[in-house]
């Protein structure tokens, strides 16, 4: 769960801060001088509880808690005040408030107050997942959904339908399995049940292309397939629309999506690539391995990735290369050669292509500890 804590007075913040974490330690808090940052922050962090402060330069805490019900109505408010006067409080639960608590903040006072907004949190959750449910029910059904969509207030403004078929061995975990999509996919939410056999995830995709998406999924089933071995699935990425009110046709599209021969004849190509990565191949021997014409199978690739078979196959080097690089007892010319790069120059000079690093850097990183840029 995720708090936003927003003051001007930097002592405040540290306080409030200092609370929230003796009453949860895994609590992840952020902090905002003032309501434009925090306005900003949440564009990009999606948070589950925001502590305004009313008193604030720029927008003050009531005009703050107006935008962010307006963007983001899922979120829960809380209004801290120095000023005891009872039209604040009245303000502030007419605009959407969850609670209202004077400073000094006692601790007592605003445990009870998150303990408060974590019950809502979680009957919301419950509530929303009833609800995605049942849409996910009517579009099976050849029925819309708009205003049980609307009223499951998604932290995101989906655009785009997913729907993931499983040919043997359904995982039991489905929990896990979501969470592996979702964090692949990101800004990415899971219908809870599967319908008629498929499980489904409704995406905002910013990029308004399915390519990234088909790409990042088929790699996450290379990924996968090692840890689970036994599963069989297959996976379908529906047309974009332009509102979630047309989610319905980018289902209809993923069911259909799903049938496709094209995406099995990827995933053949991609689990011989991850064998026979080290090895000079070219699309005319990938063609052969899967009985098909050399300029079929890029079409193909365009089509289902949007990128050629030379991109595919060197970001399974350049992902071999990075575990390898873990080992610092091994060198930059044999990792390079142990991937099939043709010299360690291009070796480096592809590696800096898509990490924005150079190997080296990367090594240093994840001997530090830091995350890599990627």
């Amino acid at each position: 769960m995720k708090a936003l804590i927003v003051d001007d007075e930097p002592l405040e913040l540290l306080n409030i801060e200092s609370i929230l974490h003796s009453f949860d330690p895994l609590l992840d808090v952020f902090s905002a001088a003032n309501g434009y940052e925090a306005y900003n922050m949440l564009k990009d962090e999606p948070m589950d509880i925001v502590c305004l402060d009313i008193r604030m330069p720029g927008w003050n805490g009531l005009e703050t808690l107006q935008r962010i019900k307006a963007e983001w109505p899922h979120v829960k408010v809380m209004l801290i005040s120095a000023h005891g006067e009872f039209h604040y409080a009245q303000e502030a639960i007419a605009f959407g408030a969850s609670a209202y608590i004077l400073k000094p903040v006692m601790p007592e006072e605003l445990m009870s107050a998150i303990k408060k907004l974590r019950r809502e949190i979680e009957a919301d959750l419950e509530e929303h997942q009833l609800l995605l449910q049942a849409v996910a029910e009517n579009w099976s059904r050849g029925e819309e959904s708009k205003k049980l969509l609307f009223g499951a207030h998604l932290h995101i403004q989906p655009n785009v339908v997913t729907v993931i078929k499983f040919n043997r061995n359904e995982p039991s975990d489905k929990a896990l399995w979501d969470a592996a999509v979702c964090q692949t996919l990101h800004k990415t939410t899971a219908v809870p049940q599967p319908i008629n056999g498929h499980w489904i995830y409704l995406t905002e995709c910013l990029e308004r292309s399915i390519h990234t998406m088909k790409e990042k999924l088929s790699f996450l089933k290379l990924e996968l397939a090692e840890k689970h071995q036994e599963t069989e699935w297959l996976f379908g990425v529906g047309e974009t629309v332009a509102s979630s009110d047309l989610l319905k046709q980018s289902y209809d599209s993923a069911v259909q999506a799903a049938l496709n021969k094209d995406e099995a004849v990827i995933q053949q190509c991609l689990h011989f690539l991850s064998q026979q990565y080290a090895s000079p191949i070219t699309l005319n021997q990938l063609a052969q391995e899967v009985h098909l014409s050399a300029s079929h199978l890029s079409r193909i690739f365009k089509s289902q990735l949007g990128i050629t078979f030379v991109d595919v196959l060197t970001k399974i080097r350049i992902k071999q290369a990075k575990e390898l690089l873990e080992n610092k007892e091994l060198s930059i010319q044999f990792i390079s050669d142990r991937v099939g790069f043709s010299s360690p120059d291009y070796f480096s000079s592809t590696f800096r292509k898509l990490e924005g690093i150079s190997p080296s850097q990367f090594r240093l990183q994840k001997e530090h500890g830091k995350q890599p840029c990627s």
